[in-house]
Parts: structure tokens; sequence; C-alpha cells
């Protein structure tokens, strides 16, 4: 992606950007916070699924050591969540979900990302930093992945985490961290990229955003029609579901696992043709079908995705940027970073952005000497390496109730949503609820929200294949 974009790289001896097909937009020249070249043959997202899903990882990595201003980024204060002070209602996290081998859990990305654990990591003096971070998975999500987000709050979303990580780079950058083991010559244990997220996720964060701010600008110049701006599809997962559902075409009968690549396109046919009726009821007022939804998705109205892309030429793209850079500060204002940086003359946004960008410039060593003329086609994920200090570190890709008595719980909530917990219900159901005493008042639980609260890890099938990237102990 770095060197067909020419991201802070290049190919020699191809000039993609230079053909007659290329996009090209115009920039302002008081823009110097965007890197990206104005010409573009190809616009790239990384799957915002696998950034996020990175970005937990790194939070629970044992190689990882991150700091942000005079505090820990550490999975431990997740962990002292689930062990001590809260119930399960305040904060919906199970051990699973702060599992380091589990590397592709996405669901616990929403999980440790939930308002209701922020709030309780906001609370806490100590532990502002891992609220930060946290609250940058947020942002990822909002971003990226949310179909109901606008466009607006995408961009706003998608830049808060470039300054903020730039800031955050920057800080890293020019402080001076006093190792624990002074003794030891290694140059690794001196290394700061421990200190930082992984070069290919602050990569993939820089592209998304400047990729997401050339998309918007391609469709304000009218080079791309509106549609394009559908950003929770520019991802493998969407496909991925397209297969599932073709599959699910087969009869409950059917012996046939298996597929040919007419039968999917057939079943992919018949599959847009009922998109396109359901889409088209949820908009007809008159004697509309009313199709099954799970009762999960019935607060999720796609509709609202095309409503969303559809203010584009009233988008202030500076105003925006501005208010997102302003944002960023104010997630680190308690951190103190900022002294460090005034005193360097990198926190004001055109100062930040240059000194970012020749530091890029610099450590950065991709360049390609491909031609057309290769026998073969090579394809590799490897990165070049971008660190603080020229050297490189590899990415490590229940609930506990001390109360005796089960059924009097306390919590810091006071909005249930999500929950079914009641203070009434009605009679006749009442063998489907069990009554609790919640601070200090008669609740009513659901028998299956009951089985939720006590269970304090996500069993997986052994036929799920998000189970065969789970790493395993051999010592187990």
């Amino acid at each position: 992606m770095r060197l067909a974009s020419g991201f802070f790289a290049n190919l020699t001896n191809i000039k993609l950007h230079e053909k007659s097909d290329a996009f090209k937009i115009s920039l302002p020249s008081h823009w110097a916070w965007f890197f990206l070249r104005s010409q573009q043959l190809f616009l790239f997202f990384q799957d915002a699924t696998h950034v996020a899903t990175k970005w937990r990882n790194r939070l629970l990595s044992s190689k990882a050591q991150l700091v942000l201003g005079q505090q820990g980024i550490t999975m431990q204060h997740l962990q002292d969540i689930i062990d001590n002070g809260y119930t399960k209602i305040d904060h919906g996290l199970v051990q699973t979900d702060i599992n380091p081998k589990d590397k592709q859990n996405y669901a616990s990305c929403e999980k440790i990302a939930s308002e209701d654990v922020l709030n309780i990591l906001k609370q806490n003096k100590d532990t502002q930093a891992t609220d930060v971070y946290l609250r940058l998975l947020k942002h990822i999500i909002i971003a990226y992945i949310e179909k109901t987000t606008n466009i607006k709050d995408r961009l706003h979303s998608a830049w808060a985490i470039v300054f903020t990580c730039r800031l955050w780079r920057s800080w890293i950058k020019h402080n001076t961290f006093i190792s624990s083991n002074s003794t030891r010559k290694n140059k690794k244990n001196n290394n700061k990229d421990k200190y930082f997220v992984t070069t290919p996720v602050y990569y993939s964060i820089e592209i998304n955003a400047h990729n997401l701010l050339y998309l918007i600008l391609l469709v304000k110049q009218q080079q791309l029609p509106n549609n394009a701006l559908n950003v929770h599809l520019f991802s493998s997962q969407a496909c991925e579901s397209t297969f599932r559902n073709t599959r699910a075409l087969s009869g409950t009968y059917s012996t046939m696992v298996n597929f040919t690549v007419s039968d999917f396109l057939g079943r992919a046919e018949k599959l847009s043709v009922l998109q396109q009726i359901k889409c088209y009821e949820e908009t007809n007022n008159n004697g509309r079908v009313l199709f099954p939804t799970h009762h999960k998705h019935k607060q999720k109205n796609d509709l609202t995705t095309y409503q969303n892309i559809n203010n584009i030429d009233t988008l202030n793209i500076e105003e925006v940027i501005l208010t997102a850079y302003e944002t960023a500060k104010k997630l680190l204002e308690n951190l103190e970073i900022s002294n460090l940086l005034k005193r360097h003359n990198i926190y004001q946004l055109n100062n930040l952005s240059q000194h970012v960008y020749d530091d890029l410039k610099s450590t950065s060593r991709t360049s390609d000497h491909s031609t057309f003329d290769s026998s073969h086609e090579s394809e590799s994920d490897s990165e070049d390496c971008l660190s603080l200090e020229d050297d490189s570190i590899d990415e490590e890709d229940g609930y506990s109730d001390d109360n005796n008595n089960d059924d009097e719980l306390s919590t810091t909530k006071t909005n249930f949503s999500g929950i079914r917990l009641f203070n009434f219900i009605n009679p006749d159901l009442k063998d489907s609820y069990f009554k609790i005493y919640l601070n200090n008042g008669i609740k009513y639980m659901h028998k299956q929200t009951a089985c939720w609260l006590l269970t304090d890890k996500n069993n997986q099938l052994s036929s799920d294949r998000l189970k065969r990237v789970i790493e395993t102990n051999r010592q187990e």
C-alpha cells in the first residue's frame, strides 16, 4: 500500500500515479498535516477490523510497555475491573476478553471500548492513560466499522486518532526513559518502540485517515459518486458475510458443503435481490412487508447509512480537522505531555505536522526497484522498519463475586439498557425471572441474563474458525 500510494515509500521504476486514468485532487498549500500526494491510481484502506484487533493485541502483549505521560497502559487495569469492586452488570467483561492468545477476537474490542468500561477507567486518576488508549480504539470503530456513523464523524474520529498518535509518538521521541534494568547493555532494552503501538498499526492509522479524506475530496469534486463513501464496506468482513449467507441458502438437510463459482454467483444474485426488496420495504409506508429481524439488530437501521453520506457538499473539512486536533489535545491534557512538546515547539498543529513529516521521511527506507517485466509477482506483508531509534520490535500479536449471597448485588449503573432487568414484570412470566436485591432494591432478572451474569468466560466450539488462531501453550 505504501509503495503504490507513495506514502513515505517509492517505486523507483514504476510511476503509477502518472498514468492518465489516475485520480487527481486539488490540495490547499497550507495543509501541512496532509502527507499523501495529490495523484493516486489506487486508494487503500487497511481492514479496520484487523486494525482494531491489533490495537487490542498491543495492549495485551507481554513485550510492549505502553507509556503515555506518567502512566502506563496495561491490561492489569482491565483485570482489576473484572476482579475488584464491580459486577459484570457494570462493565460486561469476562476473562476471555483479555486473553492475549485470542488475537482475532473483535467482539472483545467492542466490549473493552464500551462506554461502561471507559467511564470506570475515567473515574480513576491512575488509569487515565489506559482510558485514552481504549478511547482511540473506540474512535477506530466509529470511523471505519460502524455503519451508522455520518461522514463528518468518520472524518473527525479518523483524524483525532492520527493527531493523538502523532503527539504521543513525538513525546516518546523527545522523552527520556529510565530503564528498570540499567545493568544490561542490550540495545533492545532501551528501544523506545516498546512504548508505542507497532509500526504496521501506526502506518495503517495514517493511511486510512489520509485515504478517507482523499475519498471525500474526490466526491466533493464530483469525480466519484456519494456511494463511494460507504467506508464500512471497505473490508474483508462484508465479503466473508456474503459467503456465509450464500452457504446458508443450502437446504437444512443438504449434505452439500461447498459449491462451484457459478453456484456462488447465482446465490449471490439471489441475496442481492433479497436485499433490494428489504431496502425497498423499509422505505415503503403503504402495506410494507416486515422481514424477521434478530432482536439485537432491530436498533440498527441501515437507512441512516445512506442518509449520512448525502451531506457531503456542506462538509467543512478544515473545520473538522481543527476540531479533531482539539479533541486529540483534550484527550491528552491530563497526562502531562504538553510541556515537553511545547518546549520543543511541536505542540501546534503545523509545527507538529512538519516534525512528524520530517521524522517519517528520515526513518522510512522503503523503496522498490521492480519493473513491469518481472517474471513473477510477489506479495509480502512485511513492513519497513519505522523506529523511534532505528530499531524494531516484533508485535506479539470472569467475573468474580466476593459476596457470599449471590442474589445481593450492587452496581454503579442506573441505566440497564440491553439487559433484561426490570422493576416490574408480567405475573404470567414470573417463572422466567429471578427476584434479586440490587442496590438495596428489588429487581427482576431474566434467567438468560442471570446465566450471562454468572459466566466468566465465553466458550467456543471446536469448529469455530477463530479458535484455530488462538495460541496454545504446549505445557498445558
